[in-house]
């Protein structure tokens, strides 16, 4: 079993198709075909059921995959260990929901890439758009509105990792959602935010012309004042439920929809540590 049996194995699994797999990775769709064949030849299992519309996985074949992940992880972190190749891997990162966790995986990827040298950058969504559209950033992790369609640039490849919804932090006192934008003092991370854009979009759809907008980057202060009756937040549920605050409402539908991308240039091929670090978090980013 070699390491381009491996890969073609995955790439048929994620592509959920022998004839694009075959065309992502330059090979006849029959030798692709074949490969797989030999594949369940080897292991004595069927490892895809096949659909008129494509193929996907068995249990035995999530299993292999699974598998053949963590071996082609290892080969390429093999592979650019000893070629000893030094490259500058720059990521982007929202500050809102830097997670404490990518510290450690930020040592992992010194110990495993010691010639490697890892940036990592924060900012807000449209910060990050630009910085990778150009060139200032290989890759870059995102929040942004489901209907959002900045993400969609031609020049941006995007992949979802998991998805959260907006909610309103405080005391609504019973009040019409046209009452509570009208009336009371709002505070959001950053004026650049998903959560502002969502405000705004509110306010507009209510015809509510609101300036009692403050900016609190540090969840926690906002929280703190959102229980002391002080204003109305508007955060991701998902931070609203890690700091116990449970008090909330989550906001309209039209604007509450959220999801967390990686995303990168289409220019920009994905190199075996930034793979190595993008596997590694995608645990993280999907909390």
């Amino acid at each position: 079993m070699d390491i381009e049996n491996m890969i073609a194995f995955n790439k048929v699994a994620e592509l959920k198709s022998i004839s694009a797999a075959a065309n992502e990775l330059n090979h006849l769709q029959s030798n692709m075909s074949n490969k797989i064949k030999n594949i369940e030849k080897h292991f004595k299992a069927q490892l895809f059921y096949r659909h008129s519309y494509g193929v996907e996985l068995t249990a035995d074949g999530e299993k292999l995959y699974q598998q053949f992940k963590k071996m082609i992880l290892l080969w390429e972190e093999t592979e650019d260990i000893i070629s000893e190749k030094e490259e500058n891997i720059s990521i982007g990162i929202m500050l809102s929901s830097f997670p404490l966790q990518l510290n450690t995986i930020a040592t992992q990827f010194y110990q495993a890439f010691p010639n490697k040298k890892l940036s990592i950058i924060s900012g807000n969504t449209d910060e990050l758009i630009f910085k990778v559209l150009n060139g200032e950033l290989n890759i870059a992790y995102i929040t942004e509105l489901e209907n959002t369609k900045q993400y969609l640039n031609h020049s941006i490849k995007s992949q979802t990792l998991s998805r959260d919804k907006l909610v309103f932090t405080g005391n609504m006192k019973g009040r019409s959602l046209h009452q509570l934008l009208s009336d009371e003092r709002f505070y959001v991370s950053s004026k650049q935010c998903y959560s502002y854009k969502a405000l705004i979009t509110l306010m507009s759809n209510h015809n509510v012309n609101n300036e009692a907008i403050s900016e609190i980057n540090i969840v926690e202060t906002l929280l703190d004042i959102c229980k002391n009756d002080l204003g109305i937040g508007i955060v991701p549920e998902s931070l609203a439920l890690k700091y116990n605050f449970l008090d909330y409402k989550v906001l309209p539908d039209e604007v509450a929809a959220l999801r967390k991308m990686l995303i990168y240039h289409t220019t920009h091929s994905i190199s075996n540590a930034e793979r190595w670090f993008i596997e590694k978090s995608k645990l993280v980013f999907r909390k």
